[in-house]
């Protein structure tokens, strides 16, 4: 029969509603499903309780029995007795405690060094240009390199036309000046002549 809800079912079980969808899933309790509310079969909750109180673990103390002279643990198996002296047992656990605590503050200062180094690393990487961004870069510096020596050349090519098209019109107002002065000459000397 299908009449507790997920959150009954949790709340009977004293577990999280997810967990009682996760047991559900691995079909551990059958659920029906009435619109948006889940019914979970009442059967399976009695089985599940009932094989939760058989396979519980109770996790109990140990009691340590301590006399002036001795420590006395008690365990299931056997009892073991260890004799030893109050003073020697506090000057053992004294430099025990010693050995922990400078154990420790090295390891505390091993962190912060690497804390450091690490929060070193994350400055140079914020400041840095990364690899694909370098390559990218000198990719087009190189092809503006290459697009600039072209156009070098071009203009090379285009200054020794404009110098061989100077000197042409050059030679040629010279050689015009000259003719016209001839021309000028000739003139000059039949227009003496007539006179």
């Amino acid at each position: 029969m299908y009449k507790f809800t997920r959150q009954d079912v949790a709340d009977k079980l004293n577990i999280s509603t997810r967990s009682v969808d996760r047991y559900i899933k691995s079909w551990k309790l059958r659920a029906k499903k009435d619109w948006k509310v889940v019914y979970v079969n009442t059967d399976d909750i009695e089985n599940l309780m009932w094989n939760w109180e058989t396979k519980q673990e109770v996790i109990v103390e140990k009691k340590v029995n301590i006399n002036n002279n001795n420590n006395n643990m008690n365990n299931n198996e056997e009892a073991k007795t260890i004799t030893r002296s109050d003073e020697n047992v506090a000057g053992t656990l004294w430099a025990i405690y010693k050995d922990l605590k400078e154990e420790i503050s090295k390891k505390d200062q091993l962190i912060q060094t690497l804390a450091m180094r690490v929060w070193k690393a994350e400055e140079v990487a914020k400041n840095s240009v990364s690899l694909i961004d370098f390559k990218k870069s000198q990719y087009l510096l190189e092809e503006s390199k290459t697009h600039l020596d072209k156009e070098l050349t071009n203009l090379e090519k285009e200054k020794e036309k404009l110098s061989k098209e100077l000197k042409y019109e050059k030679n040629s107002n010279i050689i015009l000046i000259v003719f016209v002065l001839i021309l000028l000459a000739i003139a000059w000397t039949i227009w003496f002549m007539k006179i």
